[in-house]
């Protein structure tokens, strides 16, 4: 059965269509159903799907595009839209903004305060949630020019600036030099006392410039580069350079620390700003190049634009869908499918839930203020896989508002594949997993952790039941920081904090900081792969380290340290047969002491690796006891790269038989098997 939508017919939008069909299924659904959208735009507030929108296996739901067809929550604005600036504004502006700054009236279109949204806390490690009225979520609306998500007006226009020295460090549930507050002690606290900061020269004349900062917050890393926090700005004294936040940093302060401050009209000089006054509602834009033809989008839906509660057998065909302040697509079901679609513009999530039987395929995502697919899936009480499929998408340009811990895939439950997806340009990590039976493989990943430190392109800790994951066969490449505040490094893959068994076979890194960091752990395999030129800030090429927080392993925790690998572990039924017979050495594990024995890592395996051009290889403990297990060995450490013949900067070519010439056992990689399918 074939269902029509258009703008000329009487079902005219997604609203009367999912109607129509749950009309259909209501008296019996015996054939599929195509609901056909012709090219256009389609506004929804938010679709909700429940058991009433479902196929069958049989007979399932497809809504397919034909054409472009776009699901939006937003505002489309033209450039007759905006006026000039009256000579007050202009004053506040700055040089040839008073001229390029152009603005509009958003009451005319009937958008209220509630829809455009409050300026809320942003950051992955915030302590907004810790004082009364603070505003967490969802995220303000966003303008976008041409599929580009502008800035709020920000100093500086790009990067950072940094702190000088600490002067005042609020009550931080980690503070600098003293002991550290137990969870307990730290879920009491509400409204802590906030930092204060000493500011630069330049940046203490450049305040003295706005009129007041009653709106004005401040994003930055307050002390970690994995760690990033905003806050509203109580008080910025421009004599004595100082700069108090309303909110304190979780784990306290330290001297050359980045930040900017945004949301300040005075500011809003560059092509990429814009500036909303919320009280009035005048929406403020510095003109793009070619104006008249911009595509101009205020996001300002709060809820997601598809929200699936139950649904099962429906599938999703060649949408775009855009522009939301929450999620794109919200999901509890089970055999759903998107394909051929494009995701951009979000202020949350492409895809975030739970689900079993889900795929996604042949798509694009793209600008997402936080990060691509988190999901959910399978059941670990029986390790039953999800059936869960990522494949052949395009990922980029995400976590741009919450800058860390948002993935452009994160895989959680059992079984899901991850497989030739494109994902670059992030500043944190490409892909983040827990649970069992994972597959990540012929993945591209480059241009991920750009302003990060101590984090990787994909990475997972702090969880020794986190097992069975397989990490093969992907391409790394031009994988570090621009920060200048690094301390650990960047990595392409990362074992934290004591992880689990997870194998990492076949890979190829090329110009990535480093290769691999394993921090504790067991039963973790690091083999086949191929490493190939340092970068500047190259140290290693792998880190092979005793874990440095053994009371966390404590059952009951030590030195208000919480025992986060105890609760981790009570989640799983790790005594059951079926557990001990997978992860056979995870209760051998539990009767070592934390101190001498668990905290080092055992039965882990570093084998037939070949290293060319880059760093050595740092182990921080006596690695090669027996008692640990472990076996280290056949890592080939070379300078030439005879074996190599780099076509350009897309197609390196290895002659695999030079390489086993050296090392027999080294297995020939599947390079062309890797990244985005044909």
């Amino acid at each position: 059965m074939d269902i029509y939508v258009s703008k000329d017919r009487e079902i005219n939008s997604f609203e009367k269509a999912q109607l129509e069909v749950r009309k259909i299924i209501s008296k019996g659904i015996n054939e599929k159903i195509t609901v056909h959208f012709a090219e256009g735009e389609y506004y929804t507030g938010g679709l909700e799907f429940s058991e009433a929108d479902s196929g069958t296996s049989e007979c399932p739901v497809t809504y397919k595009a034909e054409g472009k067809a776009v699901v939006h929550g937003g505002v489309y604005l033209k450039y007759t839209d905006f006026e000039e600036l009256d000579s007050e504004e202009k004053e506040r502006l700055q040089n040839d903004a008073k001229e390029k700054v152009v603005k509009t009236d958003l009451k005319k279109f009937g958008i209220t305060r509630e829809k455009v949204g409050e300026i809320c806390a942003i950051g992955s490690h915030g302590t907004a949630n810790k004082y009364d009225g603070a505003v967490l979520k969802p995220l303000w609306c966003e303008l976008f020019v041409n599929d580009k998500r502008l800035e709020i007006a920000r100093y500086p226009n790009e990067g950072f600036i940094y702190t000088e020295e600490p002067v005042r460090e609020g009550q931080a549930k980690e503070p600098t030099g003293k002991i550290r507050l137990s969870q307990e002690e730290w879920d009491k606290l509400r409204n802590p006392l906030g930092d204060i900061r000493r500011i630069d020269k330049a940046t203490a004349e450049r305040v003295k410039g706005w009129k007041n900062i009653k709106d004005v917050w401040v994003f930055g890393y307050p002390k970690y580069g994995w760690a990033d926090e905003s806050s509203p700005v109580i008080d910025i004294d421009t004599e004595k350079r100082t700069l108090e936040t309303k909110y304190v940093s979780m784990f306290g302060i330290c001297e050359h620390a980045p930040y900017y401050f945004f949301n300040v009209f005075e500011e809003l000089d560059s092509e990429n700003e814009w500036y909303l006054d919320r009280e009035n509602l005048i929406l403020y834009l510095y003109k793009p190049q070619n104006f008249e033809n911009a595509e101009i989008c205020l996001s300002f839906s709060s809820k997601a634009l598809i929200n699936i509660k139950g649904s099962s057998f429906i599938n999703f065909e060649g949408f775009t869908f855009a522009s939301t302040r929450a999620n794109c697509i919200d999901i509890n079901g089970s055999d759903i499918s998107f394909s051929d679609c494009e995701i951009k513009n979000i202020g949350g999530w492409a895809v975030k839930g739970k689900a079993e039987n889900f795929i996604f395929k042949n798509s694009h995502i793209h600008h997402m203020g936080e990060g691509g697919i988190l999901l959910e899936g399978g059941d670990r009480n029986v390790l039953r896989k999800s059936g869960n499929l990522i494949t052949n998408n395009h990922i980029h340009h995400i976590a741009e508002i919450f800058r860390t811990y948002r993935p452009a895939v994160c895989a959680l439950g059992v079984g899901s594949v991850v497989s030739n997806n494109c994902i670059h340009d992030s500043a944190h990590m490409a892909i983040g997993f827990g649970g069992n039976e994972h597959i990540f493989e012929y993945n591209e990943i480059y241009k991920v952790c750009t302003i990060a430190d101590d984090s990787s392109s994909i990475y997972s800790g702090r969880d020794y039941t986190i097992c069975g994951n397989k990490i093969r066969y992907n391409y790394f490449h031009d994988i570090g920081s621009v920060a200048d505040t690094q301390h650990i490094g960047t990595f392409a893959m990362y074992c934290d904090d004591n992880l689990g068994g997870n194998e990492i076979f076949g890979n190829i890194m090329e110009r990535c900081q480093s290769a691999l960091l394993l921090h504790g752990g067991h039963d973790i395999i690091f083999k086949n792969n191929l490493i190939i030129d340092a970068t500047e800030r190259s140290r290693f090429s792998l880190m092979f380290h005793a874990y440095g927080y053994w009371e966390t392993l404590v059952e009951g925790g030590l030195h208000n340290q919480v025992d986060e690998h105890w609760k981790t572990l009570k989640k799983v039924p790790y005594n059951s047969e079926l557990w001990k017979n997978t992860y056979p050495h995870i209760l051998e594990y539990l009767t070592w002491d934390p101190e001498t024995e668990q905290r080092f890592p055992h039965y882990c395996i570093i084998e037939n690796n070949f290293i060319v051009n880059h760093k050595g290889i740092s182990v921080n403990f006596s690695a090669f006891e027996e008692k640990y297990k472990n076996i280290f060995r056949n890592n080939v450490e070379i300078k030439d790269k005879a074996f190599l013949n780099i076509v350009n900067d897309k197609e390196l070519k290895v002659d695999f038989a030079r390489l086993q010439e050296i090392l027999p056992d080294f297995e020939t990689i599947p390079f062309e098997k890797m990244g985005l399918l044909k």
